[in-house]
This record gives C-alpha cells, sequence and structure tokens, in this order.
C-alpha cells in the first residue's frame, strides 16, 4: 500500500500532516510513503491534479488536511480490500 504525501517547506499547514507521517511511518511500516515537495516537482504535483498543500492520496482518497490514522488506513483498505 502507497500513500502519496505532497507538501512544501514554505506550508504553515504542512507542519502537523508531517507530524502525523513521520508516526505513520513509525507505527505501520508496511505502507509506503512518498513525499513530494512541490516546489522542486511542480510538474508531478500538476501531473496528479494537485493543487495546494498538504495533499495526502491513498488509494483513490485524497485528504487536503491531517486526516486521523483511521480515515487513511480506511482509505487504504477500501482501495486495496488487503488490509486491516
Amino acid at each position: 500500500m502507497k500513500v502519496i504525501y505532497y507538501k512544501s517547506i514554505l506550508c504553515p499547514k504542512c507542519i502537523p500532516t508531517n507530524r502525523f507521517i513521520k508516526r505513520l511511518k513509525q507505527t505501520h511500516p508496511e505502507v509506503e510513503v512518498e513525499e513530494i515537495e512541490i516546489i522542486t516537482h511542480m510538474s508531478r504535483a500538476k501531473q496528479d491534479g494537485v493543487r495546494h498543500v498538504p495533499t495526502i492520496i491513498a488509494g483513490s482518497r485524497r485528504f487536503y488536511k491531517t486526516p486521523t490514522m483511521e480515515e487513511l488506513l480506511g482509505a487504504l483498505q477500501a482501495s486495496s480490500g488487503a488490509y486491516g
């Protein structure tokens, strides 16, 4: 399972999401997290339809603020049917 996290070093709203992603990595090492800095990867963000940060893509679901762990894991489960 994979989570894509779009962030910016200039984004104050990304600070709590950064903490959440760090906790996700520690508590669920089976979840692959790809962190993308939009300042240096604008074309990738545009390609994925990302218009603001933070954006977390988990399966077919997008989060535009820090989700709860249950919300994120639920989105992964719904997309893969294998988590739980």
